[in-house]
């Protein structure tokens, strides 16, 4: 039985959708990677810097994350090891400062920002267990631990009009604005 030329053009129509996407793909699983024109957001962004890591996917500025989402915090509630998380609305941050309440306006590849409470160990002979201060928050500078990205740091971009300067230079001498970072995994 010959096929017609209507079955004919069909499958050659379905050949030609399946090989149109894989055209001009690389077998390098790095030239895969999303670059800052495939991340809408960063075209938004007039806040994203070109110079930040990964932004323009090439592997000479591959030693950054390559895509919104990808960066971590270690979060250490209820859990002393810690475990990865994106915008916790609990974040245990150190071993001395927790951030609770938290809404996350932004998380990006650089930088993560929100509001909510802050209370800690440095604060605690001023009831903030019970009376947590408000606080925006921002967490920056990722670094790579064992292939996955973490926020280093984090800065209080305004604090609650009730938070003492005395209890804010005890939350800044407490951790100095580092975030806790896994340790390198053993072998």
């Amino acid at each position: 039985m010959k096929p017609t030329l209507l079955a004919r053009a069909l499958l050659f129509g379905t050949a030609l959708v399946l090989t149109v996407p894989a055209c001009g793909q690389s077998e390098d699983p790095e030239d895969d990677r999303p670059t800052a024109q495939d991340d809408p957001t960063a075209q938004d962004d007039p806040t994203a810097q070109d110079d930040a890591p990964g932004t323009d996917g090439s592997p000479e500025s591959g030693d950054g994350p390559a895509a919104e989402g990808e960066v971590q915090v270690l979060n250490l509630h209820g859990d002393e090891e810690g475990f990865d998380d994106q915008r916790p609305q609990t974040y245990v941050a150190t071993g001395s400062t927790t951030f609770s309440d938290m809404e996350w306006d932004e998380w990006d590849h650089t930088r993560a920002r929100g509001e909510g409470e802050i209370l800690g160990t440095w604060c605690m002979d001023q009831g903030c267990q019970n009376d947590p201060y408000d606080v925006e928050l921002e967490l920056g500078d990722p670094v790579e631990v064992d292939g996955i990205w973490y926020f280093s740091t984090y800065t209080v971009t305004e604090y609650d009009d009730d938070m003492p300067q005395a209890q804010r230079d005890a939350l800044d001498e407490a951790d100095g604005g580092r975030l806790t970072l896994p340790g390198p995994a053993e072998d």
